[in-house]
């Protein structure tokens, strides 16, 4: 199954390539790790920042904040 890693902010960066894992607790494992390495590249904290992981059908199965 694919999914698709936005980033939201101020303004919602669209990942149009996504990627392919077998099932979704895979996706949310990868969006937490994708969200802890912004956290460890961003200089300043911002609360809105997160990662919305989307499934292949377009529906929103998790959001991860990077800064909780």
């Amino acid at each position: 199954m694919r999914f698709y890693f936005n980033v939201l902010d101020k303004l919602k960066i669209q990942d149009e390539v996504g990627r392919e894992f077998p099932v979704v607790s895979e996706a949310v494992i990868f969006a937490k790790r994708l969200a802890a390495d912004i956290r460890c590249l961003e200089t300043a904290v911002r609360p809105t920042l997160a990662i919305e992981v989307v499934g292949e059908n377009a529906e929103r199965i998790h959001r991860e904040r990077v800064f909780a």
